[in-house]
């Protein structure tokens, strides 16, 4: 679907003077609360029309319907689709601030965590809104818009897509002024038709920019973005990684300032070289970023590390492709520790590759030292026939819990890798 904002146009402006007079939106009709404007989203298993009456007992000023029937009254405001409304609506609302330092960041790994970083850092400076959780997609990033006040100062929208030409279509949204894309790797490979797909997926962040003439920020040491600082030309800010410093925790030198952060694996280095590299751009205190960098501490399984009163845990439980578990077991490989095991849940959405992509990664999880190896998901199955003696194969995340509930393991360093949809984070409660 192409995105044209003079789509509707006036009943956009008719129902942006309702989000004016009650600047508060949901999607869901489970938490509305008093003069909310709830727009009646449709899903694969459900109608969101069915719910607006609902909405409107609950307390709802007003509800975004496209089925007429649900149109009774004046409380209705009837579109012919509700999913555009609501992108149409964030652009005009985003229109409303044309000084607003909008950000956009994307990339296979690392966006999440390169957008709360940057958040923290940048908020020392400036009134700053940012995407919530991982809420990056053609709902999330409209969402994310209508949070903006006349008293935000910087907006940072993290963007994600599976299939090619959607993050142009955010971009059409958002309207950034800046853009960063964290790194290209091998995700999502079926949707966007292998890998060539994914670097053109990605880097339609930078095309947009581009056109508008407006700023990258480019990740030199990634070998598909590095040639786009010459397209570019003087609108480009560059940062490469020269002093990572290995330890358990990502450990950077920035120019000459050492930074220490609670974020496991070395791959987050890079994130925080980025979230630094804004910094800077934009003129935050160095000695404030730094603090900013120091004190934030990951949640949602994502690089945390854990101690339970019998073992040591690697959480990185939210996102799993073949990029971002590779650099995990390398970082794995070379931490020291006694009794290692490595816990890794099956990727999704690889397409033909799959079956490579899971035999890659099988054979550098049987490189590695390791006491013990758990593979869940129906992907890893047919290595299962010449499994190795320390490896042990599960259909699902809940039947290998189990089995360490009878098999208790002690004194364990243990990575537990997987995607949000693998539920590997239910392995921690039996360690």
């Amino acid at each position: 679907m192409e995105f044209n904002r003079e789509d509707n146009k006036q009943r956009i402006e008719e129902l942006y003077k309702h989000f004016l007079l009650n600047p508060s939106i949901t999607t869901d009709s489970r938490n509305i609360k008093k003069g909310d404007i709830f727009f009646a989203l449709n899903g694969e298993s459900f109608n969101g029309n069915k719910y607006a009456p609902s909405a409107l007992e609950m307390g709802a000023s007003l509800c975004v319907v496209d089925e007429k029937e649900y149109a009774i009254n004046d409380k209705y405001f009837l579109v012919e689709d509700v999913l555009y409304t609501l992108q149409l609506l964030s652009n005009h609302h985003r229109r409303q601030f044309p000084d607003l330092k909008l950000l956009a960041i994307t990339g296979t790994n690392g966006k999440t965590t390169t957008k709360e970083l940057t958040h923290a850092v940048i908020s020392q400076k400036y009134n700053t809104i940012a995407t919530q959780g991982n809420f990056n997609n053609h709902i999330g990033v409209p969402l994310t818009l209508l949070r903006i006040t006349p008293q935000t100062e910087f907006a940072i929208i993290e963007m994600g897509a599976n299939h090619q030409g959607e993050i142009d279509f955010l971009c059409k949204i958002a309207e950034p002024k800046y853009g960063l894309i964290t790194n290209i790797g091998r995700a999502h490979l079926e949707g966007f038709g292998g890998f060539e797909g994914v670097i053109k997926t990605k880097t339609e962040l930078f095309r947009y920019l581009d056109r508008e003439n407006h700023f990258a920020i480019i990740n030199m040491d990634d070998a598909s973005l590095s040639s786009y600082s010459k397209e570019h030309k003087n609108l480009t800010y560059k940062y490469s990684l020269t002093n990572k410093i290995n330890s358990e925790t990502a450990k950077l030198d920035f120019e000459g300032h050492i930074i220490n952060s609670k974020l496991i694996g070395s791959y987050n280095s890079h994130n925080i070289l980025a979230a630094m590299t804004i910094g800077k751009i934009f003129e935050v205190d160095l000695n404030l970023s730094i603090k900013a960098i120091e004190d934030y501490t990951p949640t949602n399984h994502r690089s945390q590390i854990q101690k339970t009163k019998d073992n040591t845990l690697i959480l990185d439980c939210y996102n799993a492709n073949p990029s971002s578990i590779m650099v995990a077991l390398q970082d794995f490989q070379a931490l020291k520790a006694d009794n290692k095991y490595a816990f890794i849940g099956a990727m999704k959405e690889l397409g033909e590759e799959s079956t490579k992509e899971h035999k890659n990664i099988v054979d550098i999880l049987r490189s590695i030292n390791l006491k013990g190896v758990i593979l869940i998901g129906e992907e890893f199955e047919e290595f299962e026939k010449d499994k190795k003696d320390n490896e042990i194969y599960f259909k699902t995340s809940s039947l290998a819990k189990d089995y360490l509930l009878d098999n208790k393991i002690k004194g364990g360093t243990i990575l537990i890798k997987g995607s949000h949809s693998t539920k590997m984070d239910v392995l921690s409660d039996a360690l």
